[in-house]
């Protein structure tokens, strides 16, 4: 009896059929455009941004389909040319993904991850708590060392992965264990890292539009001073905080280490080329302020050794392996940030933020605040290095007009743009989620509450500390 085409769809999820129906409202309703207030063509954006973003933090459809969807949209609406909305899959932002997924898949291939992760098991603590303790000073300690918080992703995530296939929960598996010990990577690496420069991307952003109105560079150091203490330093422990309270709390027992593996020896040839691939990479990142050349030619270098013939770790036919959906997410993203700024969208929210705000009324705290303040709403709508090049000089202007320095003003609209309340509003985290070990509830819960905890706790904290070492 021949076999029936099955015709059945897979079922949705009450949150996705809600994300599904608010997202294709959003898109109809700006597509109508029926406010006078506002340009048509800005409210094509913003319908078309929030159908984005509840399709992509809900998934009712694959993240590559409604980020397509995105691409096709905005030049068929005519917000950009379809060079235009294409033109993102060209930039550094996109390589540098590739890259980082291609070494990636590389550390992964040659074993180099699995034999890394039997040597970090043997020094790491069986007590939970201090187990996530270790776990944040190595995301954190790599900010440090790779200016990209992508490639840093990229990098832990395999080797996390590979850690937790070599721990268990005495007592009784633990649902926990795999999502306390990958979001501590994580999150340490990034929100930490927001604390440096050369962490995150918004931050480089935000220092070239600094230097391109004052004539003065940033220095590594200054950010260094100003921001690491607070924003670097004690969000990694507000991370720990929030980590240990949703998962770290749940691992009753010790975890103990597996019996020694028969992988468990030294490195062998291929592996100890890789690695020298990759301590080349680091030390190249790392030094990018002395050379000067950008990340992204840097992660296709040690691509190509990867690859080269006879030599190269990897074939060719390997990278078929690789989550390219994910680039067009990256791509969609930049696009969406890019058609939001053309329509003049960016503009006229902070000129109307502007003139709704009495910060002549205000003290030393509110005036600081509010900047920060009047940026983080444009974290929901593109990503946040795009807000760093938006929003940037036209809050610093607004500041001076109320008696801010340059600095303290653009230091607090960096503090916005090391927000990320969602996992589409950073690429790092929708990297990290493209492994498929991480659920997007479990990335919201956590981010959440690290984001929330940063805007009400730290961010004033950092204020004072501003105040009490006199930069306002």
């Amino acid at each position: 009896m021949p076999r029936r085409l099955s015709l059945t769809t897979p079922k949705l999820a009450p949150k996705q059929w809600v994300g599904l129906l608010l997202g294709i409202a959003a898109l109809l309703l700006g597509l109508a455009a029926p406010l006078a207030a506002l340009p048509s063509p800005v409210q094509n954006a913003l319908g078309i941004a929030l159908f984005a973003l509840l399709f992509w933090t809900t998934e009712p459809i694959p993240i590559a389909l409604s980020s397509a969807a995105v691409l096709a949209l905005i030049p068929v609406v005519g917000l950009l040319s379809f060079e235009q909305s294409l033109a993102p899959f060209f930039s550094q932002t996109v390589w540098l993904v590739l890259a980082g997924m291609a070494l990636s898949l590389g550390v992964a291939k040659t074993g180099l991850g699995d034999t890394l992760a039997c040597w970090l098991q043997s020094r790491l603590s069986q007590r939970p708590f201090f187990l996530l303790c270790q776990l944040h000073l190595i995301g954190l300690g790599t900010a440090f060392l790779i200016p990209s918080g992508v490639i840093r992703v990229l990098f832990l995530m395999p080797l996390g992965i590979a850690l937790v296939e070599h721990l268990h929960v005495r007592r009784r598996p633990s649902p926990h264990l795999k999502a306390a010990v990958l979001l501590s990577l994580l999150c340490s690496t990034y929100f930490g890292g927001c604390g440096l420069l050369t962490g995150s991307v918004p931050n480089l952003v935000l220092a070239g539009q600094y230097e391109k109105t004052q004539g003065a560079p940033i220095f590594w150091a200054t950010w260094l001073y100003w921001m690491f203490p607070v924003i670097g330093f004690l969000r990694t422990l507000v991370s720990l905080g929030a980590i240990w309270m949703l998962f770290g709390r749940h691992l009753n027992g010790h975890v103990i280490q597996r019996p020694p593996a028969p992988h468990s020896a030294p490195l062998t040839r291929v592996q100890r080329r890789a690695l020298y691939i990759l301590l080349a990479g680091v030390g190249l990142w790392a030094t990018d302020l002395l050379h000067h050349i950008q990340p992204a030619y840097v992660g296709l270098s040690l691509v190509v050794l990867f690859l080269w013939p006879r030599w190269g770790l990897l074939g060719f036919g390997a990278l078929v392996e690789m989550r390219f959906a994910l680039l067009s997410y990256i791509a969609a993203l930049l696009a969406l940030g890019h058609a939001l700024d053309a329509t003049g969208f960016n503009h006229l929210f902070i000129e109307a933020c502007s003139k709704y705000l009495a910060l002549a009324e205000y003290g030393w705290l509110g005036k600081h605040l509010s900047l920060c303040l009047v940026a983080l709403p444009l974290d929901f709508l593109m990503d946040i290095a795009a807000v760093a090049g938006v929003a940037t000089i036209p809050l610093m202007e607004l500041g001076g007009q109320h008696g801010i320095a340059p600095l303290p003003a653009a230091f607090s609209v960096a503090m916005a743009t090391t927000l990320a309340f969602l996992p589409y509003q950073s690429a790092p985290f929708m990297v990290a989620y493209g492994f498929r070990q991480l659920s997007m509830q479990q990335l919201i819960f956590t981010q959440g509450l690290i984001s929330t905890a940063s805007l009400l706790l730290l961010c004033p904290l950092n204020l004072l500390y501003w105040r009490w070492l006199g930069l306002i």
